[in-house]
Parts: C-alpha cells; sequence; structure tokens
C-alpha cells in the first residue's frame, strides 16, 4: 500500500461496497451488544463472550487507525455520524484533524476491521501506522 493515506479509497483496501455495509452494520450494533454485556455479566455466556471480542475488535481497529483520534473514529462508526457531528464534540472537544484526514483515518479502520473479521494477516508497517504522524509501530 503505497501512495498517501488521504488518497486511498475503500477500494485500494479490498473493500467492496458490499463489505463497507457489513462492516458498517456490524459496527452500528457496537452499543447494543455492550449493552448486553452489561446485562448478562454474571453468566458470562458463550454469546457474552462472543459480544465482547466483537466490541475489543472495534476498538482496537479504531486504535489501529488513530490512536490520537480513535474516541472520534468509534462515535462515528458506532453511532453513523459524520465528521460535521464530531468536529466540536461536547464530551470529547473539538476533534484535531481536518474533514479529509478524518475520513481517511476511517476508511484504514475499516481496512484494519476488516482484516481482523476475517483474520487475514496484515503488516502494520511504519508508513501506515504512522500516517497520521502520531502512531507508533504495533507491539
Amino acid at each position: 500500500m503505497s501512495g498517501r493515506l488521504r488518497e486511498k479509497s475503500l477500494e485500494d483496501y479490498g473493500i467492496s461496497k458490499n463489505r463497507y455495509y457489513e462492516l458498517r452494520a456490524f459496527c452500528m450494533q457496537y452499543e447494543e451488544k455492550k449493552s448486553k454485556i452489561r446485562k448478562i455479566k454474571e453468566e458470562m455466556s458463550m454469546q457474552n463472550i462472543g459480544y465482547e471480542k466483537d466490541c475489543e475488535m472495534i476498538e482496537k481497529a479504531a486504535v489501529f487507525a488513530s490512536d490520537m483520534i480513535y474516541p472520534y473514529i468509534l462515535k462515528s462508526v458506532t453511532n453513523d455520524l459524520s465528521y460535521t457531528f464530531l468536529e466540536y464534540d461536547e464530551k470529547l472537544g473539538r476533534i484535531p484533524v481536518g474533514k479529509t484526514e478524518f475520513y481517511a483515518i476511517r476508511r484504514l479502520f475499516y481496512h484494519y476491521l476488516d482484516k481482523m473479521q476475517t483474520g487475514t494477516k496484515w503488516g502494520c508497517s511504519n508508513d501506515t501506522m504512522m500516517s497520521s504522524g502520531k502512531r507508533k509501530a504495533a507491539s
């Protein structure tokens, strides 16, 4: 994957339009799964473990995409919010990147989530991980 992060499309990451919709729907279930985890915490059922793994996968993909703005990415993908709604968030404050970079990082998030979901091995090269200028190499 060469080129600048902001110039990459979902197709550059090998994510089709239908796969994007599938990943987007998966993210939209985040709050629902989190609430189910809280409700059945005592039981520790297999279903609960599945919910926890799904939520953790979404959270990790957001951090891998950008540890600087992962809370904004997480809020965007789990609540279907655009940059405009997140630019001046009451709890998180003002987002520290512009609109173009935000959407580039969000596309990178979907790339990482796709790889995690499919179990595809993916390397985190320094140029990919440093794309936001803040991310360190994965440990």
